[in-house]
């Protein structure tokens, strides 16, 4: 890989959104990719994964000082942070200002970090913010066979025809590689999405998949669901604010995104083929499993 290439470090590179990334801008042959870690994740095999395929390993966590991230950042000319929208982000960003990130700057993977945003403007920093939909999976019942826990529920919330902006991790990563650096995506925000769906095409979609009957999975009441966005446990407030926000009051709408003068990723690139949903299905049911998320980075 040319040395001419820009280098784009990835902080939250070992999650799931973040070793996808990774993978794809490696294999478009346009970037080189370091891979900002933190030093007890050393040992994690998403880690090897991600250096065994070329990506550069630097050790470091952006809770050190704005001096000690400055370091971290020396060559780079593109960041991407895929951290949760909690962790204190300020401390990285300054140190991107100070080091000169170009051409893009900050590219802010969550949906609703507005404060975080406001703080990038506020930089100066040339940016790109990238909203992507409701991860597709996360719409499809668990079968009955899987065990209920708060992240794999036999129940549902709303009345199932809400409909919300979708996103696979495939597609995700396509388009990445062409936003990065294309001039019109620059300190603008870009929704990146496989269209939109209801939880009711989904619970359908799921029982011609699977032969499975989901009508014994019961709604959630609405006012359980708002008590919960007040609990002490960050993974239930978390997941009850999602739920809140996707299936009661329907906020993550295509058109919404496009109002606030996002742009349409599929309207940029047209090129890139719509997701085989059937497809991805049939995969996850394969091997049904809960997306989890690491908070050990939050001060709570």
């Amino acid at each position: 890989m040319s040395s001419l290439n820009p280098l784009v470090l990835v902080v939250g590179a070992t999650g799931y959104t973040g070793s996808v990334v990774v993978k794809y801008l490696l294999e478009s042959g346009n970037y080189r990719v370091a891979i900002l870690v933190r030093e007890k994740s050393l040992n994690k095999p998403a880690v090897k994964e991600l250096t065994d395929v070329g990506a550069e390993l630097r050790v470091g966590d952006i809770s050190e000082s704005e001096e000690a991230i400055v370091g971290h950042l020396q060559g780079v000319d593109i960041l991407i942070s895929l951290v949760l929208a909690m962790v204190d982000q300020k401390p990285l960003f300054r140190a991107a200002k100070k080091v000169g990130t170009q051409p893009r700057g900050i590219m802010d993977m969550h949906d609703k970090k507005l404060g975080v945003r406001d703080f990038v403007k506020e930089l100066g920093l040339p940016h790109t913010f990238i909203e992507v939909g409701w991860w597709f999976i996360n719409l499809l019942p668990f079968p009955h066979a899987t065990p209920e826990t708060l992240l794999s529920p036999k129940k549902y919330v709303g009345d199932k025809q809400k409909k919300l902006i979708i996103s696979t991790l495939h597609t995700i990563g396509l388009f990445i590689t062409k936003v990065l650096t294309d001039p019109r995506t620059l300190n603008q925000t870009v929704v990146i999405h496989d269209g939109e769906m209801t939880l009711g095409e989904a619970y359908a979609l799921a029982e011609k998949t699977t032969g499975e009957d989901f009508s014994d999975y019961t709604r959630v009441p609405d006012e359980v669901v708002l008590k919960n966005m007040e609990s002490s446990n960050i993974a239930a407030k978390i997941y009850s604010q999602y739920q809140n926000s996707l299936y009661l009051r329907g906020d993550n709408v295509l058109s919404g995104a496009l109002a606030r003068g996002a742009l349409d990723a599929r309207a940029l690139y047209p090129e890139i083929p719509n997701q085989n949903m059937e497809e991805e299905a049939k995969k996850y049911y394969e091997n049904p499993q809960a997306l989890e998320y690491d908070l050990s980075g939050l001060n709570l």
